[in-house]
């Protein structure tokens, strides 16, 4: 398969893409991927000519709960980047982008069929329990694996789905032919994998217990599913949805005492009403 391109638009010392709006800041759309001087798809099993554009592997990542501000390329003092920042300076870079919603559901209802997430049935978050549920995601829904698998894709998810959490609301009902990660939201142990004590961990349809962070886990899956695919002729579309960064979730060791010493600064923030510095600490 043909390695992934993107057009740059340049503007001295930078490359940048100017939409108008403002960013909501809870949870910002990374979409890190490659995607895409040629969008027009074709269905790629009929046969290429030669002068026929070859059709680009698509990998899109989106990040839980990142800010603006959260990565050296936008901007961040106190934390660095920098693979996420080679990505920026290879391709393009947005200054401003819509969230559809603060919070988990609905942001990945709109990214994924590209409408408003009311009008697909996800006004609000998913949850395991019926009493604090706010969505349900209509069977009318065009998703875009479904779109990309007609144009000859083999489409994949690895990560947090959080868009249903039991047939026909599962990622291989909605159009993804590999699924690998989490059903449900958040988790309440990220090594034990667990919400509300229910496991929502699949491969396809199974149910499975891995052991390690669920980070960690996602990463390799992706690496392993990519790899698992570089002798088919089919481009593949990669969503990897992470289910971080999440506040002070299983930090342990240095992690633990540097979060702790940003939170003790911005409670004092708070408390003070203004700007305090805050340098990192260094790690032992």
């Amino acid at each position: 398969m043909p390695p992934l391109t993107i057009r740059k638009t340049r503007r001295r010392g930078s490359r940048r893409c100017h939409l108008t709006g403002s960013l909501l800041h809870r949870i910002a759309t990374l979409v890190l991927t490659a995607c895409v001087p040629y969008l027009s798809i074709h269905p790629v099993k009929q046969a290429r000519s030669a002068e026929q554009p070859r059709v680009p592997n698509i990998i899109l990542i989106l990040a839980d709960d990142l800010g603006y501000g959260d990565v050296s390329s936008y901007g961040a003092k106190d934390l660095k980047t920098p693979k996420v920042d080679a990505l920026v300076s290879a391709g393009m870079r947005f200054d401003n982008f819509y969230a559809n919603c603060p919070v988990c559901s609905p942001t990945r209802a709109s990214l994924l069929s590209g409408r408003y997430p009311e009008l697909v049935g996800v006004p609000g978050v998913i949850r395991t329990h019926a009493a604090n549920n706010w969505g349900y995601l209509s069977p009318r829904a065009v998703m875009l694996p479904q779109v990309l698998g007609k144009a000859g894709y083999h489409t994949a998810l690895v990560g947090k789905w959080h868009l249903g959490l039991e047939s026909p609301c599962t990622p291989l009902d909605r159009g993804f032919d590999h699924f690998h990660g989490w059903l449900g939201d958040m988790m309440d142990d990220y090594y034990k994998h667990r919400r509300h004590g229910i496991n929502y961990m699949r491969l396809g349809r199974e149910t499975i217990d891995p052991k390690g962070h669920a980070t960690d886990l996602f990463t390799e899956w992706a690496i392993d599913y990519i790899g698992s695919r570089k002798d088919r002729d089919e481009p593949l579309e990669l969503y990897n949805p992470a289910d971080d960064p999440r506040e002070k979730v299983n930090l342990a060791g240095k992690n633990r005492k540097m979060f702790n010493e940003l939170s003790a600064a911005l409670r004092a923030q708070i408390q003070r009403g203004g700007a305090v510095p805050w340098q990192r600490p260094k790690s032992p």
